[in-house]
This record gives C-alpha cells, sequence and structure tokens, in this order.
C-alpha cells in the first residue's frame, strides 16, 4: 500500500512537471520558404540551397532559351552557388554593344549574384531595471525593457520574433517593456529575405516587481504592548519571494537610518515617544513602504515615598510607637508600579502589600525600600530609620511645704502648692494630667486644694509619641482649721469696769494668765503672745504667764493681750484678751 501511494505521487510530480515545461516550451516555429529576393539596388539574393537555372533570350520580350552545359552537365543543370555571398556568372571578354569589337584591356562579363545559406543572428538586450544574478536564477526589477537585435550576413533579416512564456509568436517591432513579474521564458529568432530562420533563442529570467515584506519583533520587556524597558531590542525580519531581500533599514524618529544586523537596541533614546521606522530592499531595488511602529520607551523608575501613619515626633530622631503603621506609596511616569518590595532591620525583601507595623524592640530600625515598573525599571534603594519608643513616661507627685506626715496620712492645708514631675527617656514628655477627686482630667500646672478634707490626686503623663502612663494616685488630707486657744486667769475677778461699752473684768497685779490651743488634725505647734501690740515671744506650756514677775502689769490699766497659735501646717489663730489690773 506505501509503495502504490509513492508510485502515485510520483506519477502525479512527474505530469504537473511535464505540464509546467509545456507551458514554459516554445512554439512551433513555422516553415519558411527557400526563395529569391532582388532588393532595391537590384542585386539578387539566392538562398544557397536552391538550384540555379540559367536561361537566355535574344530580347527582352523574347523567348527564353534554357542554357545547358555540355561540358559540365553534372555540375551545371541546375548548377548551385559554391559561396555563401557574393558569387559571379562570367563570360570571357567584355564587347562593346555599339560597335562589337571586343574591348581592351580585356575583362569579362560578370553577372553578380547572392547565395544566402547563413540563418540570422539575433542579440537580445535587457535595460532600464536593476538586475541580480545567482547561482540559479536571473532577476530584474522594474522598467525592464528588452530589446532584439537581429543581424543578417547576406539578404537581410525580413522579421524577428517573440514568445513569452509560450505564447503565439509575435513579431518584434520594438523593444518590449515588461509590466508584470514573476518567472519568464523568453524566446526569440529571426528569418531573413530568402527563407532562412534561425534557431530558436531562450533566454529565462525572472521578474521582479514586488517590494519585501518586513515585520518586527519586541525581544525583551514590553507593557501594554508598546511601553517598553531600556534594555528591550527590535528583531525585524523580512521576506521576498522572487530575488530575496538585500537590505532592511531601521531609524528612530527623524534620525539617520542604519541597515539592520543585529536586534536593534532603543536605549540611547530619551524617556518618552518615540517612533521605529523600517523597511526592506530586496535584491533589484525594489523598495518597501516605510512602517512605522509607535512606542514609549520608559526609562525612569518608580518614585516610592513613605508615610508614618500614626504616633510620631520628630525631634533628634524620628521616633514612633507600637501602634505606629508605615505607609508606601508608588507612583510611575508612565508604565505603572508593578511592586514595591522593603526591609525592615537588614532582613529579607518582601513584597509591601499595605501599611504595617515594626518591631517594637526600642531603638533604631532602619526601613529600606525600592519600587519597580512594569517594565522592570527598579528605582534605587531609601532607607527610612525611625526610633521604636515602646515606654511610656514615668510621673511623680511631690507636695511642697506645709506638709506633716502622721498615722500613714499626710496632712497639707490650702498653702501647700502641689506638683508633678515626669520623665521619658525617648520621645519626651508630651502632657501630664491630674484629677482631684475624680474629676475630668486636666493638664498639668502646679496647683493647690483648697477644700478641707481627704483628697485623691490621679495623674498620667504622655509622651510625644502616645504612650500613655498607666493612672497613679495619692492621698492627702487638707487641714485648714487653725488651733482653738483657751486661757485662764490664777484668780477670779475683783470686779468689772466698763471700758468702750464692754463690761471688762478687774484683776489684782499678782494674777498670772494660762495659755493653751488644741488642733483636731495636726497638733499646734506654737503659741505666742503680744502685751498691748507689743513685739510676740513665745509661750511655752511649762510655764504659766506670770504677769506680776513680768513686771508688766501695774494698778489702775486696761490691759490687751494678743494671743496667737499656730498648727504644725501653719493654719493659725488669734485671740486677745481684755482686761483690768486694779482695784475696783
Amino acid at each position: 500500500m506505501k509503495i502504490t501511494k509513492i508510485f502515485i505521487l510520483v506519477l502525479l510530480s512527474f505530469l504537473i512537471n511535464k505540464n509546467s515545461y509545456a507551458q514554459n516550451s516554445a512554439p512551433t516555429k513555422p516553415d519558411y520558404e527557400k526563395k529569391v529576393y532582388i532588393d532595391e539596388q537590384g542585386n539578387y539574393y539566392i538562398q544557397k540551397s536552391l538550384p540555379v537555372y540559367l536561361y537566355f533570350s535574344t530580347s527582352t520580350e523574347g523567348e527564353k532559351h534554357r542554357l545547358k552545359s555540355k561540358k559540365t552537365t553534372k555540375y551545371a543543370d541546375p548548377m548551385y552557388l559554391d559561396s555563401e555571398g557574393y558569387n559571379s556568372i562570367r563570360s570571357p571578354s567584355c564587347v562593346d554593344p555599339k560597335t562589337r569589337k571586343t574591348i581592351s584591356p580585356l575583362q569579362d562579363v560578370v553577372y553578380e549574384v547572392y547565395a544566402d545559406g547563413l540563418t540570422p543572428r539575433t542579440a537580445v538586450s535587457f535595460s532600464g531595471a536593476p538586475k541580480y544574478s545567482n547561482k540559479d536564477n536571473i532577476y530584474y526589477g522594474k522598467g525592464l525593457s528588452i530589446l532584439l537585435q537581429p543581424k543578417d550576413a547576406v539578404s537581410g533579416v525580413e522579421k524577428t520574433h517573440y514568445s513569452m512564456n509560450g505564447a503565439a509568436w509575435t513579431d518584434y517591432n520594438s523593444a518590449l517593456n515588461i509590466s508584470d513579474d514573476g518567472e519568464k521564458s523568453f524566446y526569440y529568432y529571426a528569418n531573413d529575405k530568402v527563407g532562412n530562420a534561425e534557431k530558436i533563442r531562450n533566454k529565462k529570467f525572472i521578474v521582479d516587481l514586488s517590494s519585501p515584506k518586513s515585520t518586527f519583533e519586541i525581544v525583551g520587556i514590553v507593557y501594554d504592548g508598546n511601553i517598553i524597558s531600556p534594555s528591550t531590542r527590535f528583531k525585524l525580519s523580512s521576506a521576498d519571494d522572487l530575488s530575496g531581500v538585500r537590505t532592511t533599514f531601521f531609524s528612530y524618529d527623524t534620525r539617520y537610518k542604519n541597515a539592520y544586523n543585529s536586534p536593534a537596541s532603543a536605549h540611547l533614546l530619551k524617556d518618552g515617544d518615540h517612533m521605529l521606522n523600517y523597511y526592506s530592499v530586496d535584491n533589484v531595488k525594489n523598495e518597501e513602504t516605510k512602517n512605522t511602529f509607535n512606542f514609549y520607551i520608559d526609562k525612569i523608575s518608580p518614585l516610592v515615598t513613605t508615610t508614618i501613619e500614626g504616633d510620631q515626633y520628630i525631634g533628634k530622631y524620628k521616633y514612633i510607637s507600637t501602634r505606629t503603621k508605615i505607609k508606601m506609596v508608588a507612583t510611575d511616569n508612565k508604565s505603572g508600579v508593578e511592586s514595591i518590595t522593603y526591609c525592615v532591620d537588614n532582613k529579607e525583601f518582601i513584597t509591601y502589600v499595605s501599611q504595617f507595623n515594626i518591631s517594637e524592640r526600642r531603638g533604631f530600625h532602619p526601613i529600606s525600600y525600592n519600587g519597580t515598573d512594569n517594565v522592570k525599571n527598579k528605582s534605587s534603594r531609601k532607607t527610612l530609620t525611625v526610633y521604636m519608643d515602646p515606654t511610656a513616661p514615668t510621673t511623680w507627685i511631690k507636695y511642697n511645704l506645709p506638709q506633716f506626715f502622721s498615722r500613714d496620712t499626710l496632712f497639707i492645708n490650702k498653702n501647700t502648692n502641689i506638683s508633678l514631675g515626669s520623665k521619658d527617656n525617648e520621645s519626651g514628655v508630651k502632657i501630664v494630667k491630674y484629677s482631684i477627686d475624680g474629676s475630668d482630667f486636666k493638664e498639668y500646672s502646679k496647683f493647690t486644694l483648697p477644700t478641707e478634707g481627704f483628697h485623691k490626686i490621679t495623674f498620667k503623663s504622655t509622651d510625644r509619641v502616645n504612650n500613655e502612663e498607666l493612672v497613679k494616685e495619692s492621698h492627702c488630707v487638707v487641714d485648714n482649721t487653725p488651733p482653738v486657744i483657751y486661757h485662764n486667769f490664777s484668780i477670779q475677778p475683783i470686779g468689772t469696769k466698763k471700758k468702750g461699752g464692754n463690761d471688762l473684768s478687774i484683776y489684782p497685779n499678782y494674777t498670772r494668765i494660762y495659755l493653751g490651743a488644741t488642733d483636731e488634725k495636726v497638733g499646734t505647734q506654737r503659741i505666742q503672745y503680744s502685751f498691748d501690740g507689743k513685739v510676740f515671744v513665745d509661750y511655752s506650756s511649762s510655764h504659766t504667764l506670770d504677769i506680776s514677775e513680768l513686771s508688766r502689769l501695774k494698778k489702775n490699766k486696761f490691759y490687751e493681750v494678743t494671743v496667737k497659735a499656730t498648727d504644725k501646717l501653719g493654719n493659725e489663730s488669734n485671740e486677745v484678751i481684755n482686761f483690768f489690773v486694779g482695784k475696783e
């Protein structure tokens, strides 16, 4: 079965080739009659293979007599001309037609006749078109003109004939202009005026009137069809069905063209829009219409910006908290951003997806990052260094004087200044707040507690990255109540005496005054007294105020004793004692 198939294929191939050959074979050349030709000058031309019979007559209109040779009958009846070209029939001695005498000097009577057994010879020339030859074919381009130039040595050319691709013979009259392409088999010959026909001659050639076709291929990185990377190249391909491609040219924009040899780079072009121009020329100078491809070479890397979202403070360093997130955004001038990659603390780079936190470890954290666009332009690496502040400040409370501590209780009064101190070792303290007895927190400034009684002070600090301290509290008792003063005389009054509308007790000059003071919370610290506006002096509880001993009381005189008592917080009470010393 396989052998049968092969035989059928071979047979079909033979038939196809046979038909193709028949189409390209020369048409049959007609037979040409061998004849005699007399030109305008009266020259006789005889086809050399024709027999020649001689006749004579004694008058132009007289009877014609066939001339025969007795001596050379074998060669003269008929006679054949032996030489190509000029031949002669002679009779010895010329006789003058008038005198009938032999002329002198003697000369033969000569009849000229030309034998022509040679065929014409036709030269062909191809002009007006580019030519290209290889080992197999000859190619001509546009403008081909075929010129036939026949020559004949004797009788001259009567006609020249040609056939293209086996078509019927056509008389050649002028140069042939070829306006269609393809394989050509050109046949031609000439015949002369006595029936000699040249052997059919043949020229095979191919007319190529079609331009090559060029295409391009983008080799390397391309995005969205026409946005390329600086590393991308253009690969050009071209084909021509007949003579073949000679050269492919390309250029960018309006620059000079270059012959294409290998994939063309565009890396020297500036970032922006450009045009690739390319075309091919075949071996017979058919030039393709210029092709163009508009493209954009993206040479600019993405721009990556970082944003610190949330807690942050720029001081000596860029401080952040554990709640802070790092956000990255990239923009690109043309092809668009493909990815952002980053690493924290010099670890492995990863692809950025969304904002992120970093390690809670206190101290510096470098964040390196770059961006890549859709044609693989990668931005240079940049680094953002932040300082992680993970801890809150520390706050303390200080009670200034006056103060008194007793029984695990701190006592102050309305004049006691209360201050808060705070410290943060990283970003620093931003604000200190306090609250008294559960009221709303407010920003700290020095304060006092004017209201008597027990108080709770709560307080906290926040640093500059919003790390907030746990609330602390302190307790104290405000004592604004001074001691209660009391006094006693060592003797009962002996009478009364009016002064300013008041009845004052009368005491003898040997009386003594006892002073004392009690304080509910912190106790009495000091008792002082003054007579009649004089300087205050301390009263010691271990002594009585003996007026007589002090020689301050005299008879028949009004006295005013001012007593001042101070507790351990400086709360002070005053009392004035008015009396009269003397007799009733």
